[in-house]
């Protein structure tokens, strides 16, 4: 049992990190779901490099999920096409007229700005200054974390523009991007280290009820009662004389089995009791008178009675039987 427990135990650690390995990568194939061109998606459409870079280069750089009208004017915030979010949308000119910088990243090939201003080319980027604030147009496709690993160019004429503004505090304003997703689940917003804890619950609870299990319907002897055996009947059938009323037929009950045990006649047994010199010979003869010159009308209380010096004499019979037995066992 021991080898078996230490063989399961073996397999079980080494089943842990494989399930944790197999999890994780489900939940990372999930992570796809993540909108495209977010700094938190690691995938091939992300941004995720983009903007871990502007922080290893200690950018000012941070995450906004408020809305873009609702910002500080002196930042500089950077929105990516997508979701419900508008470029020509009035009140997101407001807020550049007011001042505000917006470096907007799009995949379209001619977009549409509707700002009534001609814009000013640098290399791949359309700059705009409308009123107080600026625009800078740039296309989010050579950007992505598929991109960069080929060609970064094109971030680094983006940068150029970042480092002028690099004091004012850089935000990529996502909130526009999960407006669509956000019903998201439970189990979905838990971040990863508590889902390792989890998980580690699961499989100790697992293991718990697995080695718990493992007892159930195990097989558990039976040691057969004899005495249970031959009085069962016995008994079922006097509980139910007894609860019809019938005393004299639970009486006769008793009496042919104490007969059968001491293996006597009617007639004879009052003579092998005090021929073997059987205990209790007074309640032995109490009851053969009972039984042989039984009244008309007897009360309940009587068959009673007799029928507990019937299990006594029992008792003593089958104590005799036992010691003979034994006896009989050291002789040999």
């Amino acid at each position: 049992m021991k080898k078996r427990i230490s063989r399961d135990l073996i397999i079980f650690i080494i089943l842990i990190p494989i399930f944790l390995w197999v999890t994780f990568q489900l939940s990372s194939s999930m992570g796809n779901r993540l909108p495209s061109y977010s700094i938190v998606n690691k995938s091939k459409m992300g941004l995720s490099i983009l903007n871990e870079t502007l922080r290893s280069l200690n950018y000012p750089v941070g995450r906004s999920l408020g809305a873009l009208t609702s910002e500080n004017e002196g930042t500089v915030q950077i929105a990516v096409i997508g979701g419900s979010f508008n470029i020509n949308e009035p009140k997101v000119k407001e807020w550049i007229g007011r001042g505000g910088t917006l470096i907007y990243l799009t995949n379209e090939k001619f977009p549409n700005i509707d700002y009534e201003v001609n814009p000013e080319i640098n290399g791949s980027l359309s700059l705009y200054k409308y009123t107080m604030g600026r625009l800078i147009v740039a296309n989010v496709d050579n950007l992505t974390n598929k991109a960069l690993m080929k060609d970064t160019g094109n971030a680094y004429e983006l940068f150029e523009i970042i480092h002028t503004y690099r004091d004012n505090g850089i935000y990529f304003n996502e909130a526009h991007l999960y407006s669509s997703s956000s019903s998201r689940s439970l189990w979905e917003a838990i971040p990863t280290k508590f889902k390792y804890i989890v998980y580690q619950i699961i499989m100790v609870l697992a293991a718990y009820i697995y080695y718990k299990g493992k007892g159930f319907g195990k097989p558990i002897p039976f040691y057969e009662e004899v005495e249970r055996t031959e009085n069962e009947y016995l008994y079922s059938a006097a509980a139910l004389y007894r609860g019809a009323g019938a005393w004299d037929l639970m009486l006769d009950n008793y009496y042919k089995n104490f007969l059968k045990v001491i293996n006597c006649s009617d007639e004879d047994w009052l003579e092998y009791w005090e021929m073997e010199k059987l205990p209790a010979l007074d309640k032995a003869k109490g009851v053969y008178d009972f039984i042989n010159n039984r009244k008309t009308k007897v009360k309940a209380k009587e068959y009673i009675q007799v029928v507990s010096t019937l299990e006594k004499l029992n008792k003593i019979f089958e104590k005799r039987r036992e010691a003979y037995w034994k006896t009989l066992k050291k002789t040999k």
